[in-house]
């Protein structure tokens, strides 16, 4: 692939509004060149996959940090902030950490346990390497606009979708006393707890998707805002929010309503945590109907969006630490049928990358 480092650099272009970032594999460190072209263009990388819990907690006494260790050893080298992803997830989760080996939960005490142990072995490896944690992701279930209950109320629990279970909430509910108050949400709270214990230099950040929905929009602010008031009331309190930043993931598509995640935004800046748009992506067509190549009109409008997502990112940029690309180039995204990123298939700027230099 031939990437031209003779582009202006993106995180230099925005270096007074937020960091740029985008994702990596292990399997890049094969390819020099690709390496050079992160190196030019970001200052933050997520690992898209190799630092997920299944791919790190093999089973209660086996951790594999192989490429963790490579990829934050690189970063650090390069003076690249690095963004833990993540820790718990409903999703690419060891079982082990909260289900029997039939698949029932394990109850709350040995739940807790695990999720202890798990982020105190993982966490405490790079304190102090790591810039932020995607701490929780993916808690809540979609809902548009007609939903009236608390954020407690759409946390993910049993489902249809054997992918979408709340395997965290059903351990962690399995023996609570909901006398004194315990439920399956408390998870959400430990997860956040035990990273503070673990790596006090880190940004600890709630991720998730959809996060225009109103609905969502709403219940994300309720749960930060409530958790981070009970940690005030916390012995081990210590000055900071316990959930520190919002993480927008920001996987649109061009008929988002982008009114709407310009609300978010706002909502968002409103608590006063730090928001990092985390895994940003714009697609055409689906993947029974792929977009990629697109055409001219479609790459005209893809740049449109990009180039109006950043003038929001530029307009909330006292609020904004990050914006990350989720894909370096079109082929090497996991929604590649939709031509997402910046960058064709052969690695050269498309309309879209030129839209967003331009916003500087």
């Amino acid at each position: 692939m031939n990437w031209n480092l003779n582009l202006p650099s993106l995180h230099k272009t925005f270096s007074n509004y937020f960091k740029m970032g985008n994702i990596i594999s292990s399997h890049d460190f094969d390819d020099p060149e690709l390496l050079e072209s992160i190196k030019h263009h970001y200052n933050a990388i997520t690992a898209e996959n190799d630092m997920k819990p299944i791919n790190i907690a093999l089973n209660p006494d086996e951790f594999n940090f192989d490429a963790s260790d490579k990829m934050v050893a690189w970063a650090n080298q390069n003076d690249i902030a690095v963004v833990g992803h993540t820790l718990a997830w409903h999703g690419q989760s060891s079982p082990w950490l909260n289900q029997n080996p039939d698949g029932s939960p394990i109850t709350r005490a040995k739940a807790k346990c695990h999720l202890e142990s798990f982020i105190k072995t993982y966490v405490s490896r790079y304190s102090g390497r790591i810039h932020s944690w995607d701490v929780a992701n993916e808690v809540f279930r979609d809902e548009k606009d007609d939903f009236s209950g608390t954020w407690c109320d759409l946390l993910r629990r049993e489902t249809d979708n054997p992918n979408a279970v709340g395997h965290w909430y059903l351990a962690y509910a399995n023996g609570a006393d909901t006398a004194l108050g315990e439920s399956g949400s408390d998870y959400v709270f430990d997860a956040f707890y035990f990273a503070r214990q673990y790596d006090p230099h880190a940004i600890l950040y709630y991720n998730d998707y959809n996060e225009e929905y109103p609905a969502k929009r709403r219940c994300i602010v309720e749960m930060a805002e409530e958790l981070n008031a009970e940690w005030e009331k916390h012995p081990h309190y210590d000055g900071r929010k316990l959930i520190e930043g919002i993480g927008m993931q920001g996987h649109y598509n061009h008929n988002t309503d982008y009114e709407n995640v310009r609300k978010s935004l706002a909502h968002f800046a409103q608590t006063g945590l730090k928001i990092s748009v985390t895994e940003l992506d714009i697609t055409f067509g689906s993947k029974n109907e792929p977009a990629r190549p697109l055409t001219d009109e479609q790459m005209k409008k893809q740049a449109e969006l990009y180039k109006s997502l950043y003038h929001m990112y530029k307009e909330f940029s006292a609020h904004i630490e990050r914006v990350t690309i989720w894909g370096k180039n079109d082929q090497q995204s996991w929604r590649e049928w939709g031509a997402p990123t910046l960058f064709d298939e052969n690695c050269q700027a498309k309309e879209a990358f030129h839209a967003v230099i331009g916003v500087c």
